[in-house]
């Protein structure tokens, strides 16, 4: 159900943001105006719905306080903030080689070794407190379900994303359709998510669900790589899209019950929940983040080789692949060509994370698993 309304929440957040950016009263101003009291209700729902439950009671608020690992969430932060910089600006804003973007890629390849360096070597904490447990990543039957979160959160946010970029900039679809044309990904990934939610405590084995959910995710993705181009039928999109949307409804946050079915102490269950937020929640991140690179960079190169050569100077063609301006590609079906070229590239990403997923999937355990349903 959590990852049902976080779903909705995305695709029903997009044309609302765009309404107030495109209402000239309003401004975008207010999409994020809107976060407040959204914020505020979820904060009243935490404080007075969520059922409060303490792994160590015993221990004062204030000392659990000082065993957190500071330095840790730092880098925890810090690492992917650099990365998402480095790929987002490197192309567009530096050009690569660039003293600046050298720099940056220096600095997060820095951090990121003293970030697993830190964590290893409990540098400046400990190893019950240190920010991210690395003792389970020896847990081999958990390993497969994490990497798993992670092609699921990859898969989903290229989806999510670049369909409606192919409606808008390939087919010039406004926003509104835009959103009812993804629909068919949302509503088929939602009602799997729920119905495979239901049935795996039912049925106990997940391997044969996550094996089908690999292989809907790769088949539908082959079919957005190889047949999405500026002549590909819209009905063949959405239908490539839903098939996406059932695989990744079988992958897609059952992994925390699953692993909660696994572990038998209440510690080990809190820190495979949190590593499979991290993998998913980090994949999302950071592969929008390579997939903007690729966007801006691949794309730039193939709108400029396919248009007249000095019709457009480079900053008209980056706002045209930011969305700012349609100009680029509206007089020349080239254009449109060259930017469903590029999004068709993108879901190479969603190719290596469905097979990836499969790979997973036949190094799971093919046990029956007790959810503790009579406990």
């Amino acid at each position: 159900m959590i990852s049902a309304a976080w779903a909705l929440g995305l695709v029903v957040g997009g044309p609302i943001g765009s309404a107030f950016a495109e209402n000239e009263s309003a401004t975008w101003r207010w999409a994020f105006y809107l976060n407040l009291p959204l914020a505020g209700t979820a904060l009243a729902l935490a404080i007075f719905c969520v059922p409060a439950h303490h792994l160590a009671p015993a221990v004062p608020a204030w000392q659990r306080l000082m065993n957190l690992d500071p330095l840790g969430v730092a880098f925890n932060v810090a690492a992917p903030f650099l990365f998402a910089v480095a790929t987002t600006f490197s192309g567009p804003i530096w050009s690569w080689g660039s003293p600046a973007s050298v720099a940056v890629w220096a600095v997060f390849g820095v951090v990121f070794v003293a970030w697993i360096v830190q964590q290893r070597f409990c540098v400046f904490t400990t190893a019950k407190a240190r920010a991210f447990p690395m003792h389970m990543l020896w847990r081999m039957e958990l390993v497969p379900l994490w990497i798993v979160c992670g092609c699921a959160g990859a898969a989903y946010a290229v989806t999510l994303y670049y369909v409606p970029l192919f409606f808008a900039f390939v087919r010039g679809r406004d926003t509104n359709e835009q959103t009812v044309r993804l629909l068919p990904f949302i509503v088929v990934f939602i009602a799997v998510v729920l119905l495979t939610g239901a049935l795996l405590p039912a049925v106990g084995r997940y391997k044969l669900v996550y094996l089908c959910g690999g292989s809907c995710i790769l088949a539908g993705a082959v079919c957005m790589a190889l047949l999405m181009d500026e002549n590909v039928s819209e009905t063949r999109v959405m239908a490539f899209e839903a098939l996406i949307g059932v695989g990744l409804g079988m992958q897609f946050q059952h992994a925390l019950g699953i692993s909660n079915a696994i572990c038998q102490n209440p510690p080990d269950r809190v820190d495979s929940a949190f590593i499979c937020n991290m993998a998913q929640m980090g994949s999302v991140a950071t592969i929008l983040a390579v997939a903007g690179c690729i966007f801006q960079n691949v794309g730039y190169s193939l709108l400029a080789d396919a248009l007249p050569p000095g019709a457009f100077t480079e900053e008209q063609l980056r706002e045209a692949l930011a969305g700012a301006s349609s100009q680029a590609w509206s007089i020349s079906t080239r254009g449109a060509q060259a930017v469903a070229e590029v999004i068709s590239r993108e879901f190479y990403i969603v190719v290596g994370s469905g097979a990836l997923g499969i790979l997973c999937a036949l190094c799971m355990s093919g046990q029956k698993l007790d959810y503790g349903r009579d406990r």
